[in-house]
C-alpha cells in the first residue's frame, strides 16, 4: 500500500512539475482518439448477440440472403402503377451486391414484352390486389453497412419510379430495420451523451461548492470520453444498443473520480503551496480512488467473461472498462494541471474562486447539521447490530424470492421503441406475408449426396416428424421443391431428381441449394414468443433425431433468430453467476490492496445486501429483468465498493488513534457521511439520462441503476456501522481467546 502511495505521489509530483507538458500530451491523446473514433461501426438486431459460429458461418456464405420488401399499396394492374413497378424493377437491379428482384411486372413483361396501357390486359397475367410485395433479394454473407448501402438505392429508386399519387410505398424488412436502428442509435448516443453532460452541470453546480472551477471535471470526464470513442475504434469494437449506454455510466463514474482528486486537492491547498500540495492530493487520494475504479472496471470484467459468447454484452463491458480506466487517467492528466495552472495564475494565496464562492477550509470542529445527523444516526444503528444485520439479511432474502417473479424482457425487438417507424413498417410486411422471416428458422443440411433420393424422403419424414411438435406448421425443403415440380413425386435415381431440378429457374434451386450445401426451412407459427422460440427449437433437434437422417447426412439448426433468443434467456438466467464472479473479482482485489481478510469482507457485506435489495426494488417499480440489467449485481458491488471502503477506511483511521468502536462510528459517519452522499448523488444524475433514453431496455436500466445507487448509499451508511461493529468484536473476542490459551499454556512456577 505505501508503494503504491508513493508511486502517486511521483505522478503528482510531475505534473505539478510540468502542469503544460502534461496537458500537452492530454491534447495529443485526443486528436489520436478523434482519429480512432472514425473507424467505428454499429451492429445492431439478432446478430449482436450471435458469435461466431461454424455453421451459422457456413450457413450465412451460403444461404443467408436478406431481403428487402417494397409493399404497394394499390392496384398493381393499374397500368400507371405497374410501369412505376417496372421502372423500380429496372433501378434496382443495377444496384451492386442485389441478386434478384421479383415483382408483378416480371409476369406482365414475360407475356408481352412489356407493360401494357391495359387494365383489362394486365388483369389476363395477374390477378388484382390492394397490396403487393416486391422482393429485392441480396447476395449472402453482406456487412450491415452494404445492406444499408442497399436499403438506400432502394429508397432512392422509389422515389425515381414516380408512383402515381394516391399509391403508397413502403421500404421495408431486416436490412431497412437495421438501417434505420443504427440511425436511432447514433442519435441516441449523442443525445444521452448531452443530456448526461448537462445532468451533471446541474449537479456539480449545486452539490460541489466551495471550491475553484466547480465545472472542471466536467471538462476532465469529456476528453476521457473521447479517449474511450477512439479505444473502441481503434479495438475494433462497434456501437450498438447497449454501448449506447455506457457513456452516461462514465459520466457518472468519471465525476467521481475527478471530484475525488479535486476536493483533495482543494483541502491540501489550505496549508501547502501548489508544488507540494499536488503530490501530496495525488499520494493520499491516488490509491484508494484507483481500488474503486478497479472494482468498477472488475464490475465489467464480470460482466465480460460470463457473456463471452454474446458480442453486445462484450462489447458493453469491454467499452465501460476502456471508460473507467480512461476517465480515471483524465483526472490526472486534464484536470489536475488544469487546476495547477489556474492557481498559480490567481496566485497561491488566492482565497475566492471564479464563482465567487468562498473557499471554505475545513474545520474539524465544524461538522455541518447533515454531518452530525449522519454521524448520530450511523452511532444509534451500531448500538443495535444484530437487529439491523437481521432485517437487512430478511429484506435481502425476500429480494432473492422476489427475483423469481420478475418479468424478462429478452426479445432483441422489444429492445427497441416500439413506436420506431422501420419496427412499424416492418410488423406491416409480416401481416402482409404471413410473418416474413420473423416465422421461418432455416436448417443446414450437409452430407455427401444432397440429390440422393433416399436423403429427399428423410426430408419428407422428417416434416411429418416436427409438425406433429407444436409450434411448427410445415417445412420447406429440396423435397418440396421437386415434388411439386414432378407430379408429387421424388424420383427413383439421383439422375431423375437432377433431371428435374434442371428444369428449373436458377433463382428457384439456389434457396435450397449452394456451394455443396442444402437449406431446409421450418415454418413456425406467427408471433412466437422468445420461450416458444426456444422450445421450437428443441423441437427440431429432437425430430432430427427421430427421423434418422442416412448415413454422412447432418442437419442443425441455424441462423440469428434461432441463435439470439437463447443468448439473451441464457444471459439472464446467468445473472446470479455474474453476481457472484463480480464479488469474487472485488474481494481477491481488496484482499491483494488490504492484506487484511476482515477489511477486504466487510465492503462487501452491505453490497451483498443490495443485491437482494434490488430484485425488491424491482419487484415494487415493475422493471422487467433484461439482458444489460442482468449485469447489474457485479456492477453495483464493484461501484458500491468505493461508498463502503471510504467509511472503512476513516472508521479504522479513527481506531487506530485509539477511539471506541461507536465513537469511530459516530466520527466516520461525521466526517465522510456527507461527502459519499454527495459524491453518490452527482453520480445518480449521470445515470439517470438513461431513464429518458427511447430504448425500452435502455430505460429501464436507467430506473434500476438509480435505485440501485440510493441503495448502495442506503446500504454504506446504516448497515456498514453495525457490521463493523461485530467484526471489530469478533476480533477482540478472538484475540482474547488466543491470549487466554497462550496463557494457560505456559508453565506455572
Amino acid at each position: 500500500m505505501e508503494r503504491l502511495r508513493e508511486a502517486f505521489t511521483a505522478v503528482g509530483r510531475t505534473v505539478a512539475e510540468h502542469p503544460g507538458t502534461t496537458l500537452g500530451v492530454a491534447f495529443v491523446l485526443i486528436l489520436v482518439s478523434v482519429g480512432g473514433a472514425a473507424n467505428i461501426t454499429s451492429v445492431t438486431g439478432n446478430e449482436a448477440f450471435v458469435s461466431e459460429d461454424p455453421t451459422l458461418n457456413t450457413y450465412q456464405e451460403s444461404f443467408d440472403r436478406k431481403t428487402i420488401a417494397v409493399l404497394v399499396d394499390g392496384d398493381v394492374t393499374d397500368p400507371a402503377t405497374l410501369t412505376a413497378v417496372d421502372r423500380f424493377d429496372r433501378r434496382i437491379s443495377e444496384v451492386e451486391n442485389v441478386r434478384a428482384v421479383a415483382t408483378p411486372a416480371d409476369e406482365v413483361r414475360a407475356a408481352y414484352a412489356r407493360v401494357p396501357g391495359s387494365s383489362a390486359r394486365i388483369r389476363e397475367v395477374i390477378d388484382p390486389s390492394s397490396t403487393t410485395v416486391v422482393s429485392v433479394v441480396l447476395e449472402a454473407d453482406l456487412s450491415q453497412g452494404e445492406q444499408r448501402d442497399v436499403y438506400e438505392a432502394a429508397v432512392d429508386a422509389k422515389d425515381w419510379a414516380s408512383f402515381p399519387a394516391g399509391v403508397d410505398v413502403v421500404v421495408t424488412g431486416q436490412p431497412a430495420f437495421t438501417s434505420q436502428l443504427n440511425r436511432l442509435i447514433g442519435q441516441s448516443t449523442s443525445s444521452l451523451l448531452g443530456l448526461a453532460v448537462g445532468l451533471m452541470i446541474l449537479a456539480l453546480f449545486f452539490l460541489f461548492r466551495g471550491v475553484r472551477l466547480r465545472l472542471l471535471p466536467i471538462v476532465a470526464v469529456f476528453v476521457g470520453v473521447i479517449y474511450t470513442f477512439g479505444a473502441m475504434g481503434f479495438t475494433g469494437v462497434p456501437n450498438s444498443t447497449l454501448t449506447s449506454a455506457v457513456f452516461p455510466i462514465l459520466i457518472g463514474l468519471g465525476i467521481d473520480y475527478s471530484v475525488q482528486f479535486h476536493q483533495r486537492y482543494e483541502e491540501e491547498l489550505e496549508d501547502k503551496p501548489p508544488r507540494d500540495a499536488l503530490p501530496a492530493a495525488v499520494g493520499g487520494i491516488g490509491p484508494p480512488v484507483l481500488i474503486a475504479m478497479l472494482a468498477a472496471a472488475l464490475g465489467f470484467g464480470a460482466t465480460w467473461l460470463s457473456t463471452i459468447g454474446v458480442p453486445a454484452f462484450v462489447w458493453f463491458a469491454q467499452t465501460s472498462i476502456f471508460g473507467v480506466f480512461l476517465t480515471f487517467l483524465t483526472a490526472i492528466i486534464v484536470l489536475l494541471p488544469a487546476l495547477t495552472l489556474y492557481v498559480r495564475y490567481r496566485g497561491d494565496g488566492e482565497e475566492d474562486n471564479d464563482d465567487g464562492d468562498e473557499i471554505r477550509k475545513d474545520d474539524d470542529g465544524e461538522v455541518g447539521t447533515a454531518g452530525r445527523a449522519l454521524g448520530a444516526g450511523s452511532r444509534k444503528l451500531a448500538e443495535h447490530p444484530a437487529p439491523v444485520i437481521l432485517l437487512a439479511g430478511i429484506v435481502m432474502v425476500g429480494g432473492m424470492y422476489a427475483s423469481t417473479t420478475l418479468d424478462t424482457l429478452a426479445d432483441p425487438e422489444e429492445f427497441v421503441p416500439d413506436d420506431l417507424p422501420a419496427l412499424l413498417d416492418l410488423q406491416q410486411f409480416r401481416d402482409e406475408t404471413g410473418g416474413g422471416s420473423a416465422n421461418r428458422y432455416d436448417m443446414l443440411v450437409t452430407g455427401g449426396d444432397l440429390r440422393n433420393p433416399e436423403t429427399l424422403s428423410w426430408m419428407e419424414e422428417f416434416r411429418d416428424v416436427v409438425t406433429e411438435a407444436g409450434s411448427v406448421t410445415g417445412v420447406e425443403s429440396p423435397a418440396t421443391l421437386v415434388k411439386a415440380n414432378n407430379g408429387g413425386e421424388i424420383p427413383a435415381t439421383t439422375a431423375g431428381v437432377e433431371a428435374v431440378l434442371a428444369e428449373l429457374p436458377r433463382t428457384q434451386t439456389a434457396r435450397f441449394y449452394s456451394d455443396g450445401y442444402t437449406r431446409m426451412t421450418v415454418l413456425g407459427e406467427r408471433g412466437l414468443s422468445t420461450g416458444k422460440v426456444i422450445s421450437l427449437t428443441e423441437n427440431v433437434d429432437e425430430a432430427v433425431e427421430t427421423s434418422r437422417p442416412p448415413p454422412g447426412v447432418d442437419a442443425e439448426l441455424t441462423g440469428t433468430n434461432v441463435i439470439a433468443p437463447g443468448s439473451t434467456v441464457e444471459q439472464i438466467e446467468s445473472r446470479n453467476g455474474i453476481t457472484a464472479l463480480g464479488v469474487l473479482f472485488v474481494f481477491v482485489l481488496l484482499l491483494l490492496y488490504y492484506r487484511h481478510p476482515v477489511k477486504s469482507v466487510a465492503p462487501l457485506i452491505p453490497m451483498l445486501f443490495v443485491v437482494g435489495w434490488q430484485n425488491v426494488y424491482m419487484y415494487i417499480f415493475e422493471i422487467s429483468v433484461s439482458p444489460l440489467g442482468a449485469s447489474l449485481g457485479a456492477l453495483s458491488v464493484g461501484i458500491g465498493a468505493e461508498y463502503t471502503i471510504i467509511v472503512m477506511e476513516r472508521y479504522y483511521e479513527e481506531r487506530e488513534k485509539g477511539v471506541a468502536p461507536l465513537d469511530a462510528v459516530e466520527t466516520a459517519g461525521q466526517r465522510v457521511g456527507k461527502a459519499i452522499s454527495v459524491s453518490g448523488m452527482t453520480t445518480v444524475f449521470g445515470f439517470s439520462a438513461l431513464t429518458l433514453s427511447p430504448f425500452p431496455i435502455l430505460g429501464d436500466f436507467g430506473y434500476l441503476t438509480v435505485g440501485v445507487i440510493f441503495l448502495t448509499l442506503i446500504a454504506a451508511l446504516t448497515t456498514l456501522p453495525p457490521v463493523l461493529i461485530v467484526m471489530d468484536s469478533l476480533k477482540a473476542d478472538t484475540l482474547n481467546r488466543l491470549r487466554a490459551k497462550e496463557a494457560s499454556a505456559e508453565p506455572s512456577e
